[in-house]
């Protein structure tokens, strides 16, 4: 049977649709990755609306996008509100590895209601996480998003300078202070494991690529955060889908090393 969920997004970097396959991923939800199945040409009918279902949704922006069923939504934070509302299985951070597998026992099979608080202030994380996702992005393209990193390399020193010195510890801090006010675990919600801290995990991930020398020096400075990190990297699931071949390589998309842009020696 064909997967319940599909995603469309670019082929060949893990980018924005990164946020919605770690949440497939954690909960053991299969789903179809344009990305894998189709390669760069799936993304092509969202932008010329040929796109199945297109008589019934509007166009989107751009990827990611979301299909169930006859629906078809785009917005990394609404795909993950949709998923959050939809799929049965629960973020399970101790469930093992194998795609499909039963979700802990220990956890309720619900997906989360709009009426629970819970889900607003994972979302509200979320936004604030893909707010450090896209300032990332302009580090290295602080001019123009349509132009070369060559053409604007010097613009995106001075822009590397602030995000590091500023804007990166005070993202940081945000999040440390608030893992330090949960008292029953280490999440950023006293409710458990959500998507807010798998986009987190992502995030940071990502800067240790494109910044691995400013993350050595700032985690020592923010245990929570790093342990938060390490939790969500080590679930066996979630470890299980970074060593195969669905997880795509860091190159030239929000996440890039330019070694001019990290901390200097």
């Amino acid at each position: 049977m064909p997967a319940e969920y599909k995603l469309i997004y670019h082929a060949g970097i893990p980018g924005r649709g990164e946020f919605a396959r770690l949440f497939f991923e954690a909960t053991g939800t299969p789903y179809e990755d344009t990305a894998l199945t189709v390669g760069q040409d799936g993304v092509k009918p969202l932008f010329d609306g040929s796109f199945e279902h297109s008589d019934k949704n509007p166009l989107p922006f751009a990827p990611p996008a979301l299909q169930h069923g006859e629906v078809v939504i785009s917005q990394t934070p609404n795909i993950l509100l949709y998923l959050a509302t939809h799929i049965v299985s629960p973020i399970d951070l101790e469930a093992g590895g194998e795609e499909g597998e039963p979700a802990s026992k220990k956890t309720k099979a619900s997906p989360l209601s709009v009426d629970d608080p819970a889900l607003f202030h994972a979302l509200g994380f979320t936004l604030t996480i893909l707010d450090l996702n896209n300032e990332t992005h302009d580090s290295h393209h602080p001019v123009a998003v349509s132009d070369y990193y060559e053409n604007q390399k010097d613009e995106a020193i001075r822009r590397a300078t602030d995000f590091r010195k500023n804007r990166v510890p005070k993202f940081f801090k945000h999040f440390e202070d608030n893992l330090q006010r949960n008292s029953k675990g280490a999440f950023l919600l006293d409710s458990g494991a959500s998507f807010a801290d798998l986009a987190l995990f992502q995030v940071v991930d990502g800067l240790k690529f494109a910044f691995p020398k400013l993350l050595a020096k700032l985690e020592p400075q923010y245990p929570k955060l790093f342990e938060l990190y390490k939790t969500v990297k080590d679930a066996p699931r979630i470890k299980a889908y970074l060593e195969s071949d669905r997880r795509q390589k860091y190159s030239m998309g929000i996440f890039r090393h330019y070694e001019e842009l990290d901390e200097q020696d």
